[in-house]
């Protein structure tokens, strides 16, 4: 089951949230324990590793091995099984650093609790229906917003040009 983008950004949000409201999240400059970036990864795994993967794979690597179907009719279990035995497992070695970068991340701001209870979250049903349905949700709010922000914002930049303008400040054209 593929959570795409959208709940990697979701969860990183809930991540952020839960970071800002706590005063027990790790200074960034600590060095974090091994079971903090073990936890981290495992984190990092579940928001955010297939999903950029599968978004990777899914502007480079897939159009390739359509292409591939297509120059090599009647192969196309060849070019699948090459897909699954070799390039699948040397794309995976090859976003380790980035999924490690993640990981750091998160570790340096969370605690060893803390991680365990962001993971404790998403085992639990309410976050695994967040991972499964955050994709169409923020689908949705952003064809919203996109509708209603151009309207809302209008009056308020407006406004601000207009107090810019009465305390004498120049305001860029363009």
């Amino acid at each position: 089951m593929r959570k795409g983008l959208f709940a990697g950004v979701a969860g990183l949000c809930l991540v952020v949230m839960m970071w800002a409201g706590s005063g027990l999240a790790q200074s960034s400059t600590a060095a974090p324990t091994p079971k903090a970036l073990e936890l981290a990864r495992a984190l990092a795994d579940r928001v955010n590793a297939d999903d950029l993967m599968q978004q990777v794979l899914g502007a480079t690597v897939q159009p390739l091995t359509f292409n591939l179907k297509a120059a090599n009719p009647g192969r196309e279990a060849d070019v699948d099984a090459l897909f699954e035995h070799t390039l699948l497992p040397d794309f995976r070695k090859a976003m380790a650093p980035v999924i490690d970068g993640y990981a750091q991340a998160y570790a340096a701001r969370f605690t060893e609790a803390e991680l365990s209870a962001i993971l404790a979250f998403y085992d639990s049903p309410a976050g695994a229906k967040m991972l499964k349905e955050m994709p169409g949700v923020q689908q949705r709010g952003r064809a919203r917003a996109q509708a209603v922000l151009p309207q809302a914002l209008g009056p308020v930049l407006g406004n601000f040009v207009t107090a810019c303008k009465g305390k004498g400040l120049v305001v860029p054209q363009g």
